[in-house]
């Protein structure tokens, strides 16, 4: 079931969630996470369940099925008392009467108000809050210092703007046959919304629209930037396999050593510790066009109730709870995962990495598009962004490219 089907049968789910809520609290709370967020969850629950007598117990649902499991559930009084999932269908969530308003509680809360902007505005709706930061990610820059140092770059000065990754990779490609300037995954959708969508938005563009009369890819950024990968893909500054590469590859090409410079997540982060200790890399905000300019795209999960939950109140102490420095700190960063509040960069779990510092303060630049049917939007193998993404770079057709994608976006917004 797409997401546009869900939330276009949803009106009357209202009313039948609205019996089933009770005020008796049982031995443990329930909380549905997404797959691929379960083992930053379970840091933060195992935590909470550590030192509070009221247990949380927690099911792991697979991403695919969060939306229609959750929309079912609403309807049949069948709901976890919170729920865990990719932010980026907050919007389709909240209009569709999902959630419990939590605006007067956010709004009390202190810890709320250095919760990074981009999750207070994806869980805003009609001016109401619904949800909170909970399992933070947000794209980077990454780049080989020992690539750079080979190329006579300055290995400790990463590219500033767009245009310097496009010389760099330049300098960087002349090192050898198997040694690119940049990858980026030309198949996968959502990799190329998180790594190269901000490099548009720093540069002062628009991604997508909130509806059918919104405006759509906006601002010469989005110009700018598929022109730059265009250039890169026709100088040979990009491996061929990154053409069809569907994101299985998204992280794996950077670890060969071979590749010079890519927007990545911050997730990479531990793999390349774990995998490749010895590749000596920095970390840096994703770029614009000018000096200066800079974003990232804020990723990663949220935490919101179910409207039919048994326990609101005991739910509410627990967002209330996963917003404080011991659970920021000691749940998150502890563990190696970036805080929602970006104030917290600076802890002395990350203090032995200058790279994961700056990795957490990428959220607080960071911007997550509100809009609704997201899926059908991106995220899908032909959907407009995609489809646009790779017309303006393989064929080379950069403004048609754009035209075709800003009329198909504003389409299906208008559903």
């Amino acid at each position: 079931m797409t997401t546009r089907r869900t939330c276009g049968a949803l009106a009357a789910m209202l009313i039948a969630s609205s019996a089933f809520a009770t005020a008796a609290y049982a031995d443990a709370m329930t909380m549905w996470v997404r797959a691929s967020g379960v083992n930053a969850a379970a840091h933060l629950v195992d935590l909470w369940n550590s030192t509070h007598p009221d247990k949380i117990e927690l099911t792991t649902i697979p991403d695919n099925q969060m939306v229609t499991k959750l929309a079912t559930g609403v309807q049949a009084g069948d709901v976890p008392d919170l729920v865990s999932f990719d932010l980026i269908y907050m919007p389709d969530f909240m209009k569709a009467g999902f959630l419990v308003d939590l605006t007067a509680d956010l709004k009390a809360d202190p810890n709320y108000a250095s919760v990074a902007k981009a999750y207070k505005d994806i869980a805003t709706y009609e001016g109401k809050l619904y949800g909170a930061g909970f399992t933070p990610d947000v794209s980077i820059l990454v780049w080989n210092k020992d690539l750079f140092k080979k190329a006579g770059l300055d290995p400790d000065k990463p590219p500033q703007t767009v245009g310097e990754i496009h010389e760099d990779a330049k300098k960087i490609r002349a090192l050898g046959s198997d040694t690119y300037g940049f990858y980026f995954s030309g198949a996968c959708p959502g990799c190329n919304i998180f790594a190269t969508s901000p490099m548009m938005v720093a540069a002062g563009s628009k991604m997508l629209p909130a509806n059918g009369n919104d405006d759509a890819l906006t601002g010469d950024g989005v110009k700018d930037v598929l022109e730059t990968f265009k250039e890169m893909w026709s100088e040979g500054l990009v491996p061929k396999s990154a053409q069809t590469d569907n994101g299985a590859n998204f992280t794996g090409e950077f670890k060969t050593g071979k590749i010079g410079i890519q927007g990545t997540g911050g997730f990479l982060l531990s793999e390349l510790k774990k995998d490749v200790p010895n590749l000596n890399f920095g970390v840096t905000f994703l770029p614009g066009v000018k000096e200066g300019q800079v974003s990232s795209f804020v990723g990663g999960d949220v935490v919101a109730i179910p409207v039919g939950s048994k326990h609101v109140p005991l739910a509410k102490q627990f967002i209330a709870w996963e917003l404080t420095d011991e659970a920021q700190l000691e749940g998150l960063a502890k563990n190696n995962i970036v805080p929602s509040r970006p104030a917290l960069a600076d802890n002395k779990y990350f203090a032995a990495d200058p790279r994961v510092v700056v990795t957490a303060k990428a959220i607080g630049v960071g911007y997550v598009p509100w809009v609704f049917h997201f899926a059908d939007m991106v995220n899908s193998d032909s959907s407009p962004w995609i489809n646009m993404f790779q017309r303006a770079i393989f064929d080379g057709d950069v403004d048609g490219a754009i035209k075709e994608g800003r009329e198909k976006m504003k389409e299906i917004a208008g559903q």
